[in-house]
């Protein structure tokens, strides 16, 4: 009985030895594995470092060289492939590069063998594809497409042709920037997509001009730190001219009755109908200002006059 109990002791006083190492055992194999998991990933993060790094010099060595469509197409192909802070340094040195190449790609425009070709083809709403598609001049077609793809689109004021910034391109990149980079893109890509003024009228709607104001105003309000913040202060600057005077062909006041554009009238008054003006500075600012024009019947007195350059100063 003694011996039975003794030996019964030391077997069990064995197996918890046993289940003691398999413990350790597993715990080791465990730490070994959690080492050799880390040790991989920072193998893995140290690569696809190097890769973005060598993917960000190629793309900005492109860009020192000025060559636009290969640049562009390079980004396209490779944006995946880096950081979202990597990303967006890399788009906002394209558009960088669109403004700084512009004045001499519009040079090229100035030709009258240019504009005469393209006046030959051109019809409202024509793209750099239409004419391209259209036209029989090789050297033109040459010009259009190296345009084109080079990251601008076609645009024409006064009887005139010329390319400016396509921001509608930019917009796949949406995805891979920082927010407030994605949110300027949007913004920018509907002043691209068309223009609020032009041949010296406001060609937009007045509905569409304050609610692109809000837009932008919303933007500084929740971005007011971004490296796009001055470009789009300087826009929401020209829209809140254009919103209490109008522009030089459209002003909002007629030279002669000194009576208020009535669509404009209907315009503002439904979007502050629609809106809460005191979440918004600039509404709250219309709303002002739209009370005191009905108090006059809509018509531009002197103290209407006195309100528009204490609220809205600079606009000239």
């Amino acid at each position: 009985m003694y011996r039975k109990s003794r030996r019964s002791k030391t077997m069990t006083i064995a197996a918890i030895a046993a289940l003691a190492f398999s413990i350790q055992a597993i715990n080791v194999s465990a730490a070994n594995l959690s080492n050799h998991y880390a040790t991989t990933m920072s193998t893995i993060a140290a690569a696809n470092s190097s890769n973005s790094a060598a993917v960000v010099s190629q793309y900005e060595a492109l860009l020192k060289k000025g060559q636009l469509p290969k640049t562009i197409a390079y980004l396209n192909a490779h944006i995946k492939g880096v950081g979202k802070a990597q990303a967006t340094v890399m788009v906002l040195h394209l558009e960088n590069a669109l403004k700084k190449q512009l004045p001499a790609i519009q040079k090229s425009f100035d030709k009258s063998s240019v504009q005469q070709g393209i006046g030959k083809v051109y019809k409202v709403g024509y793209s750099f594809d239409d004419v391209i598609s259209r036209t029989k001049d090789s050297s033109l077609k040459a010009l259009l497409k190296e345009t084109r793809d080079s990251g601008y689109k076609l645009e024409t004021a006064e009887g005139f042709y010329f390319p400016v910034e396509d921001y509608a391109g930019f917009k796949p990149y949406g995805g891979y920037v920082n927010t407030d980079i994605k949110a300027y893109i949007d913004i920018m890509t509907v002043e691209s997509d068309q223009t609020n003024v032009k041949d010296g009228g406001i060609v937009i709607g007045y509905q569409q001009l304050v609610n692109r104001a809000i837009s932008q105003e919303g933007f500084l309000q929740k971005y007011p730190k971004s490296n796009r913040a001055a470009q789009i202060s300087n826009l929401f600057r020209s829209y809140r001219t254009l919103t209490f005077y109008g522009a030089n062909n459209t002003p909002l006041f007629d030279y002669e009755s000194k009576a208020m554009q009535p669509n404009a009238i209907k315009g503002f008054n439904a979007i502050l109908k629609w809106n809460k003006p005191d979440s918004s500075p600039y509404l709250k600012t219309l709303r002002e200002f739209m009370d005191l024009l009905k108090d006059s019947k809509y018509k531009l007195t002197p103290e209407v006059e006195k309100f528009r350059k204490l609220n809205v100063p600079n606009a000239y």
